[in-house]
């Protein structure tokens, strides 16, 4: 973390009932929260209004090549960063005829159904996450897809996983170890998963380390965001290399997490300038316009880093 030099005399997050959202210690508490975080009614409208914009896909956006005036241009970059991603995995096993693949903490579904309907060479997918009515959500989408053979959706923590060893090609996540109660055991995890010779590639929103950034700073983003285990990009290579992970490397888009964030809060203030048609809770929308600003200057000042990491199992 950095050095405590300096504190922000603005709040750094939006306002949270800290018995929910608080940073407990306690794994029951903090799943509990989770859930709290992603998996209501409102917030499920939420982020398919404003990150989804057309498309199941509600992660950070990948925004080279994208225009930003376009309709659905988050969308649209959310689903290159879900491209981008698997294309690094499958560089690193290199071609295959069938490939099997885990995403951890999978939210809707989004990222493996889509890759499912674009590589036919995904043969097995498994979808693992903690909330209940994302689940649905994603078992619904499947169906409708005509996917549901290909695509299980397992209800569970990546850092305790109902799956047998060595079974995938490639473990998979995006925008979801933040919120790990431990990142090393939910990197062991994947490891013990996947195959020997098989990839691990994750994205992640991580700690930075600008010069003029607190410890307080930090710590108020993480206890208000159920971030338990709160790790630079090095730290999270070190504990990736801990866990088993070789040849791990941190490829830094941070300049695509600012754009996001802009991008996202435009899309709340054009929804409140609409009279919210969708009906989200206005405090909701208004907490998040609040938060939003906020998470751009931050990213100026090296508060997080966002990027991928990528591993590999060594082959036996």
């Amino acid at each position: 973390m950095a050095p405590n030099t300096a504190s922000s005399s603005e709040p750094v997050a939006a306002e949270v009932d800290p018995s929910i959202y608080g940073k407990s210690g306690d794994l029951t508490k903090h799943m509990e929260g989770v859930k709290a975080q992603y998996d209501t009614a409102d917030k499920l409208e939420f982020y398919a209004q404003v990150m989804g914009d057309g498309t199941a896909n509600i992660h950070f956006g990948k925004w080279d090549g994208i225009d930003l005036e376009e309709d659905g241009a988050y969308g649209k970059a959310s689903e290159r960063m879900t491209d981008y991603m698997f294309d690094l995995a499958t560089s690193s096993i290199g071609e295959k005829d069938e490939i099997s693949y885990v995403d951890l903490g999978s939210g809707t579904g989004a990222a493996a159904l889509r890759l499912c309907a674009n590589h036919a060479s995904i043969k097995k997918a498994v979808c693992l996450n903690l909330c209940d009515e994302q689940n649905a959500l994603a078992r619904t989408r499947a169906a409708e897809a005509n996917l549901s053979e290909r695509v299980d959706v397992v209800t569970g923590t990546y850092e305790a996983c109902p799956l047998e060893d060595a079974q995938f090609d490639v473990a998979f996540s995006q925008d979801a170890f933040v919120h790990a109660f431990s990142k090393l055991v939910a990197f062991q995890e994947a490891h013990r998963v996947v195959k020997p010779g098989g990839t691990f590639v994750f994205c992640d929103l991580m700690c930075g380390d600008g010069p003029d950034v607190s410890d307080e700073e930090l710590a108020t983003f993480a206890n208000s965001n159920m971030v338990n285990d709160w790790l630079s990009p090095q730290q999270n290579v070190e504990a990736c290399e801990k866990a088993g992970w070789t040849d791990v490397t941190f490829a830094d888009l941070t300049g695509d997490i600012k754009l996001s964030f802009q991008m996202m809060l435009k899309k709340v203030e054009r929804i409140l300038g609409e009279g919210n048609p969708k009906g989200i809770d206005e405090k909701l929308l208004d907490s998040y316009k609040k938060n939003l600003a906020e998470r751009i200057g931050q990213v100026d000042r090296g508060v997080f880093k966002w990027g991928v990491v990528r591993a590999t199992k060594p082959a036996e």
